[in-house]
């Protein structure tokens, strides 16, 4: 299968990248810069120059393809301060892809996230992001999942606050160093909290697994609570 992957350069997206040209499949990377583009080359994918501002690129690049993984994100420290603005450009970018794949029966993966959905309670995928809630989900989701309904395989792969793996510099590793640097791992309360969290390579498998198998209108949320062997659960099965 040709893949056009967004984001193909960051912590999750060359994960993905990887993944599917091990599983076979032809990627193409998104890629707004030269040193993107490097990164994209050097995973084995065909570099396909754009943003998540050009429309028309990522019109061009989803209709090439025989699917897409949307893993972009506009970055907030470098790029704008303007969080309500990039909520909308991510929502403008997915819209853009799906209407490249109306009435193709291919497949559209879109990354969303577990936090605010329910506060105060477990998650599931028959959840639904509520409206009003300031974050990126409700408008990525609606804007992937609407396309299910127009000939479009589309699902959202739903990822806790924390994907973890080699070359991550979020917050897990912060709270580890402050433990390191102290002498004492804090918890809140009596212990009994659980944070969920997800490994970028697992991340990356479950995409490879939404491209290939998800049904349309399908939300998969990729978390798991084992640090040791993390497992993402995968909704449909």
């Amino acid at each position: 299968m040709r893949v056009f992957v967004t984001g193909a350069s960051g912590f999750i997206g060359s994960a993905v990248v990887r993944e599917l040209i091990s599983a076979g499949h032809q990627v193409t990377g998104l890629a707004r810069s030269d040193q993107a583009a490097a990164a994209v080359t050097a995973a084995g994918a065909v570099v396909h120059r754009g943003s998540m501002e050009d429309l028309a690129s990522l019109r061009a690049g989803a209709a090439a393809a025989d699917g897409v993984i949307h893993t972009a994100f506009n970055n907030i420290s470098e790029i704008t301060t303007d969080i309500a603005g990039a909520i909308e450009a991510n929502a403008r970018a997915i819209e853009a892809l799906g209407e490249a794949l109306v009435d193709s029966g291919r497949p559209l993966a879109v990354t969303s996230g577990t936090a605010l959905i329910a506060p105060g309670r477990v998650v599931t995928e028959d959840d639904v992001p509520p409206a009003g809630v300031f974050s990126a989900l409700a408008p990525a989701e609606a804007a992937a999942l609407s396309f299910a309904e127009r000939g479009v395989r589309a699902s959202v792969v739903r990822f806790p606050l924390t994907v973890h793996g080699q070359g991550d510099h979020g917050f897990i590793p912060a709270i580890i160093g402050i433990a390191r640097d102290k002498g004492v791992s804090a918890y809140p309360g009596d212990g009994s909290n659980r944070w969920s969290a997800v490994h970028r390579l697992d991340a990356a498998r479950l995409f490879r697994l939404a491209l290939e198998e998800a049904p349309a209108g399908t939300r998969l949320p990729a978390t798991a609570h084992c640090p040791a062997h993390p497992r993402p659960r995968v909704g449909w099965r």
